[in-house]
């Protein structure tokens, strides 16, 4: 592989007239974000890591050669190699950070990181450290995943979130609601309204259990589409993928603010 060349702030729509120089074998450019996917057989519904009408940037999809729910639930080590061949081909399209389509691709989160040049953020659990410390002391997060029984001890600390934080961690799962297990099982159709309805019971059920949850956080990338409808309800902040694709995203394409140039 070419020698990558980096050029932060690169093509945006106020980019400096100054000499450019790019990599080899660099075929496009104007990705901020680079997304890793699994293969999965199901709609995903604005709102979605998978759907490009979620952003007001472009993003750029890559799917991970032998990856599936049910290995990448599992953290399947045997997809490494398949994994970082992926984000380093979004490296090379020129994607300023790497992130992922599933929450539990936070089980290679350090793996990862550890190959790219560029930023690495691929669950949304990443931000677990992030939330807590913004809540009082005797504050909880509240994690909604596709599937508690695979959101292992492992993961957690994978994406850097102490075993201290995970004692302030309140996980509920949604793996054996009606349709919601249909994410799961990719039979390719999927209830938009019922699906919500889940995640609003599920919800609504853990903060009357632990009242003392201050945010809530969407593990799987499934749940953002109604991530507005969880907050509206249950009147508190909701983190999920897109907030942090969102945050990273502006933290790689920082633009002047020439009214004080």
């Amino acid at each position: 592989m070419s020698k990558i060349i980096r050029n932060w702030g690169y093509m945006g729509p106020n980019t400096p007239n100054r000499r450019y120089d790019t990599t080899e074998g660099q075929l496009m450019n104007g990705f901020p974000i680079g997304i890793l996917q699994l293969w999965a057989h199901l709609p995903f519904f604005p709102g979605n890591v998978s759907n490009a009408y979620t952003y007001d940037f472009p993003v750029k999809f890559i799917e991970v050669k032998g990856s599936g729910i049910d290995n990448i639930l599992a953290g399947d080590m045997s997809l490494v190699d398949n994994i970082v061949a992926a984000a380093k081909q979004l490296e090379m399209d020129g994607c300023r950070a790497i992130c992922a389509n599933c929450g539990f691709f936070g089980h290679y989160q350090k793996l990862v990181a550890d190959q790219l040049d560029v930023p690495c953020y691929l669950s949304s659990m990443v931000q677990v450290p992030w939330v807590l410390v913004g809540l009082k002391s005797d504050q909880k997060v509240g994690i909604m995943t596709a599937n508690k029984n695979t959101l292992t001890k492992s993961l957690f600390e994978a994406c850097s979130i102490s075993e201290e934080m995970q004692k302030r961690c309140v996980v509920y799962g949604a793996q054996d609601e009606e349709e919601f297990p249909n994410i799961l099982t990719g039979k390719g159709g999927l209830d938009y309204d019922k699906v919500g309805d889940e995640l609003s019971g599920i919800a609504h059920r853990m903060i009357e259990e632990n009242p003392d949850i201050g945010a809530i956080l969407l593990e799987c990338t499934d749940m953002p589409p109604y991530a507005h409808r969880l907050q509206a309800e249950l009147n508190l902040p909701v983190y999920d993928a897109i907030t942090l694709i969102k945050y990273v995203k502006s933290t790689v394409t920082q633009t002047p603010y020439y009214g004080f140039l």
